[in-house]
């Protein structure tokens, strides 16, 4: 087959059931039909080859082969340019026709070849046999004729068969086309999952359009804002600028495509006068796009009759794109919760370290509105022993409200929340079934949410939400995510009411309750570590031990509370007087004991006279008409150093005693160093 048949051609008669339908055709009308390409070279023949008479000549002799293909090609040739058919008889006399063919735009001749019209053609082509001196040609008995007026009707029959197998077979192929086309425009929007539908439409229609040879084409997408099907895009191939129209959602064609119809069909008959859709602007067709059940958007095709392969390959368009379109929606919703899912992970490092409790409560507020773009909100907590709820961090317009609003468990929404342990969300509080309540002044929207802070099954709290910053009402979403968050947040906030409460024990275990100073037994501790830093280093370390003098006399005349005062006094002046470095102790009653690292004698010896100076001068005693001595109560120090006066605990405790007990002996408001 040379290549002016054409690629169609080749496809279609090298299918085996081409060549059985051709080769039954042979059989049934007793002509021996075989094609030909217009350079004469053979493209088909049946099963059984060409008819036997002629195949016996052209192989019997060059000479006859020569004379056959110089008479039968010319008159192909001529049916060919004609496009016509005709009957006529071989250079062997048997009656033959020529049927040109076209398929595909490629042309193609079949040959039919009965037998002989008559005996006297049979004799005559015998005659022709015989004066070329050939060798025997076998003949079929009996033998049978064919008129030229029963050629013609068996080349009628052929051309309206074979015409018609073609056709169909033209329309298989175009169908093809249409479907591998499609199924490459289609590939394309798997590269682009990440771009929204918007931009794919141009390209698509494009496709679409030359596929279909379409001359106008138009997408329609929803406006939320004004409930209208609006003109996205539109395509023109004759240059005919697409209108800009609009369909309101509550238009009949909405309905109806939203309704389930493959496709609305309409003329300007129908629309009345003042539908949506303006008459005679060239619309014909309308399919839906559904995306999740719901009218998404609208293809429009114009000034096109489509056939029913057509119509099925718009909605298969459709429903790809539709899916396109809620795969994009899905993988934009999987990437918001994502990043949303990452925000809340990050908050909760975010609020973890905070150890003051205020601000804990005032960052889980404020990062709780952030994370639902809220502009107001408020931290509540269940007082443990009037079991009422506590305002304890406000935002937005709610700083107006008391600094410690209560609300009883079980009053108002807040309340109900801590009540049931169940959060609420609300799109509209005045038309919500469950409160039925005018919204208030100072909220700008009637949306809000309220979830309970729960640690298990126990609630420890409520946090309450509202005024989106985008006007928009809360949704399911943010109700999962600000859940979410709450749960983190709930452990942490107990965790830091844990830490607190455990740091405060920690407190009151190494510390004085009277004057807040180091406790005794804390106070030993603390002299063993800088002991042995001190022998580990080769530092010298000093101790002082300070007893108040007279301060029985001061309990018994001015009262036991005046004598607490007065320790907190003495407390505060040799915290404000020693060095950060320094430990400060009560060792017992009215004695201190205080530890100063890496100190030396004189250098000790200089901040006991701070010491006993500036404790002179801070208590001063009511006036007593008994009193005959100074009116302020004074300090004895005893002091003592390592390694000098000991290198254990328990030897520089004995001497700085007896330091203390010397200085005491010596009259008071003294200092005694040991030797």
């Amino acid at each position: 087959m040379d290549t002016s048949t054409g690629e169609y051609l080749k496809d279609l008669f090298s299918t085996e059931i081409w060549q059985d339908h051709f080769t039954t055709l042979s059989d049934t009308l007793g002509f021996s039909l075989s094609m030909y390409a217009p350079s004469g070279k053979s493209i088909f023949v049946p099963r059984g080859g060409t008819l036997p008479l002629c195949r016996n000549f052209r192989s019997s002799s060059s000479e006859f082969r020569s004379q056959c293909d110089s008479y039968c090609h010319p008159i192909m040739m001529k049916t060919l340019q004609t496009g016509k058919p005709d009957v006529f008889k071989c250079y062997a006399g048997i009656v033959s026709f020529s049927l040109p063919i076209d398929y595909m735009n490629e042309k193609t001749i079949i040959l039919g070849q009965g037998s002989f019209s008559s005996y006297e053609d049979f004799r005559q082509s015998m005659n022709l046999v015989n004066s070329a001196d050939l060798d025997t040609i076998s003949i079929s008995t009996p033998l049978t004729f064919t008129s030229l007026q029963h050629a013609w009707k068996v080349c009628g029959v052929v051309s309206d068969f074979v015409n018609r197998l073609m056709k169909n077979a033209q329309e298989t192929v175009i169908l093809r086309k249409k479907f591998e086309s499609l199924k490459s425009v289609f590939s394309l929007w798997s590269t682009a999952a990440g771009e929204p539908p918007e931009t794919r439409y141009q390209g698509m229609l494009y496709n679409l359009s030359t596929l279909l040879d379409i001359d106008r084409i138009t997408i329609f997408t929803l406006d939320r804002l004004r409930e209208r099907y609006t003109s996205l895009y539109g395509l023109s191939k004759s240059g005919v600028e697409t209108e800009s129209l609009n369909i309101g959602v509550q238009d009949r064609i909405v309905k109806e495509l939203s309704s389930g119809k493959p496709f609305v069909r309409f003329a300007p008959p129908v629309i009345k006068p003042g539908a949506d859709v303006p008459v005679n602007k060239g619309i014909q067709l309308l399919f839906p796009i559904m995306v999740n059940r719901k009218l998404a958007g609208i293809l429009g095709i114009a000034d096109r009759v489509l056939n029913e392969d057509d119509r099925q390959i718009i909605s298969g368009f459709c429903k790809q794109t539709a899916l396109f379109i809620e795969n994009h929606h899905l993988h934009q919703n999987l990437k918001r919760k994502f990043n949303r899912l990452a925000a809340v992970s990050e908050l909760t490092k975010t609020i973890t370290p905070i150890q003051n409790h205020e601000t804990l409560l005032r960052t889980i507020l404020d990062q709780s509105a952030e994370l639902l773009k809220a502009e107001q909100g408020s931290l509540m907590l269940l007082d443990q022993e009037s079991d009422d709820l506590l305002l304890e961090a406000k935002k937005g317009v709610v700083e107006g409200l008391a600094e410690k609003l209560r609300i009883n468990r079980g009053e108002g929404i807040a309340g109900r929340v801590a009540e049931l342990g169940e959060a609420v969300l609300v799109e509209n509080v005045e038309k919500d079934v469950r409160f039925k309540q005018k919204n208030r002044q100072h909220y700008k929207t009637p949306s809000f949410i309220s979830i309970p802070l729960k640690i298990g099954d126990r609630v420890i709290g409520v946090l309450n939400l509202s005024d989106k910053t985008s006007g928009e009402v809360f949704d399911d979403e943010d109700l999962k995510l600000i859940q979410s968050f709450a749960t983190h947040a709930a452990v942490v906030m107990e965790r830091n009411v844990f830490y607190n409460q455990s740091e405060e024990l920690k407190k009151l275990s190494i510390m004085d309750p009277l004057t807040g100073l180091l406790n005794r037994r804390y106070l030993y501790e603390r002299f063993k570590d800088e002991l042995a830093r001190s022998e580990r280093h080769g530092h010298n370390l000093s101790l002082m031990m300070l007893d108040v003098d007279g301060f029985k006399y001061c309990n018994d005349t001015f009262g036991h509370l005046f004598g607490d005062r007065t320790l907190k006094t003495i407390a505060e002046t040799l915290l404000n007087t020693v060095r950060s470095m320094d430990v400060v102790a009560r060792f017992g009653g009215d004695e201190f004991m205080i530890i100063l690292p890496e100190t030396s004698m004189p250098l000790a010896a200089d901040i006991a006279e701070r010491l006993r100076s500036n404790v002179a001068q801070q208590v001063v005693l009511p006036e007593d008409p008994a009193q005959t001595g100074p009116r302020t109560l004074t300090i004895s120090i005893g002091v003592v150093s390592y390694p000098k006066h000991g290198a254990t605990l328990e030897l520089l405790l004995e001497n700085v005693d007896k330091a203390l007990y010397r200085a005491k002996n010596k009259g008071k408001n003294t200092i005694e160093i040991l030797a």
